[in-house]
């Protein structure tokens, strides 16, 4: 019964997008229907960083444009209004949808976890960190911090001018800014669960707050520090059941630290109220730049699906032009917004819908793809959250976490080899940190 309501009211809003004005009132309606009849039961679920992405970048963002439009809002940035929800297309507004609702219901099937067997119950396993091994990690981590804020402008240059700093001189030290973020990635997961297993946690919060201070800072604050946040409490999340009120205590929190975030990121440009709603508007505009693509050309296939490969090999020397495009969002930006990567090298974020939109046609092919992504992350999540492997944990938080980047990016990143390495690494390293101790077999049941 509930599954027939659904459809109907989801063709029935459907229909009112396509005919009525302000067509992404009603998508906000069918995304916020959808994840209320079928909202996950585990914190950790794929679904609900697919419901904060476009919570964001669709409800969020359109829902303040209408209400500012309804109450004759006189805007107060410099700019002015940038962002006009009720002229997107149709086209992008059902392209949205479809991307949504194929992505959201390939990860509620293909996460759906089976009844156990009575009597077939596995012993419950205890992991303890290795001591020597995390002190190692965090000495180490903290020095990759503080020589990459030496060998890119020097620490009165991050704290003074730190908006422009983090812009613009991190350029050329890509690479040990990959290892920071592997052995921070690690070290922080590693304390997290040390302050679990711990009678007394207070040292090892402090110990983690002092890593991810200027691990954040060099990271991009606004992010940075959420991501290292969830990374710490991932062992407490992986045994929550999710409902209603932790959903509303992770909103409150998230616009919490990303107001601090902007304002440490910004150095207080968007400290007052009207600053900030204005600036939430324009920040999430991913449909409105995808906008721009589908109004002015054809869909297509393989455009930019290759641009993987050109990192790798610019590194070996087999692609000489150092302005050769690796990433849809910079190959966009540079024709859209050229000033910004030219003269700041920052970028523009396109949504998947675009690289769905180039590489596989839009809707009539994009759906392998979001499939097959779907499949892949779930049996991620089995394994590591519903089996509670905590060695591939970690993992599985940089993948859940990296749902929110694949919305606003490509399902392929350019990246992707680094990902690689930073999984081998972060792996190998939780299989010497972690030691197993089974419960079921009392206290002398130590595995390695």
């Amino acid at each position: 019964m509930k599954h027939a309501l659904y459809l109907l009211a989801l063709c029935a809003l459907s229909a009112l997008m396509a005919v009525m004005p302000w067509g992404s009132f009603y998508l906000s309606l069918i995304l916020a229907m959808t994840y209320l009849c079928y909202r996950p039961n585990r914190v950790l679920h794929p679904n609900n960083m697919v419901f904060a992405f476009y919570g964001l970048y669709v409800i969020l963002s359109s829902s303040l444009n209408l209400i500012l439009e309804l109450i004759d809002w006189e805007y107060v940035l410099p700019w002015g209004q940038l962002i006009f929800w009720d002229r997107l297309s149709k086209y992008t507004l059902f392209q949205a949808e479809f991307t949504f609702l194929v992505l959201y219901f390939a990860f509620h099937f293909f996460t759906m976890e089976r009844q156990a067997k009575p009597g077939n119950d596995t012993p419950v396993l205890h992991m303890e960190v290795d001591q020597r091994i995390l002190a190692i990690l965090y000495g180490c981590t903290v020095a990759l911090a503080f020589t990459f804020i030496e060998v890119t402008a020097g620490l009165s240059a991050w704290v003074e001018e730190y908006s422009s700093t983090y812009l613009t001189m991190r350029e050329g030290h890509g690479l040990l800014n990959e290892i920071t973020i592997t052995f921070g990635n690690l070290t922080v997961f590693l304390l997290g669960v040390q302050t679990f297993n711990a009678k007394r946690k207070t040292p090892s919060v402090i110990a983690a707050l002092l890593l991810m201070v200027p691990l954040s800072f060099i990271g991009g604050v606004k992010s940075r520090f959420i991501f290292l946040l969830i990374m710490f409490l991932s062992p407490y999340f992986m045994r929550m059941r999710f409902n209603l009120k932790y959903l509303v205590i992770f909103t409150v929190s998230f616009f919490t630290l990303l107001y601090l975030g902007t304002l440490v990121r910004t150095e207080g440009f968007y400290a007052t109220a009207p600053f900030f709603l204005e600036m939430m508007i324009g920040y999430f505009n991913a449909f409105q730049l995808h906008d721009g693509v589908v109004t002015t050309r054809d869909p297509a296939l393989f455009t930019t699906l290759l641009q993987v490969f050109t990192k790798p090999l610019q590194i070996l020397g087999f692609i000489h032009d150092p302005d050769a495009n690796f990433d849809i969002s910079v190959m966009l930006t540079k024709e859209f917004f050229p000033d910004q990567w030219y003269r700041e090298h920052a970028t523009q974020q396109w949504p998947l819908d675009t690289e769905l939109y180039l590489n596989y046609y839009g809707f009539y092919l994009s759906w392998i793809p979001l499939i097959a992504y779907g499949y892949m992350v779930s049996t991620l999540y089995r394994a590591a959250v519903v089996r509670r492997n905590l060695r591939l944990m970690p993992i599985f938080i940089m993948e859940f976490i990296r749902i929110f980047s694949t919305m606003r990016g490509a399902l392929i990143p350019w990246d992707t080899f680094f990902y690689v390495a930073q999984y081998i690494v972060i792996y190998l390293n939780c299989r010497l940190a972690l030691k197993r101790v089974d419960l079921s077999a009392g206290s002398s049941g130590i595995h390695p």
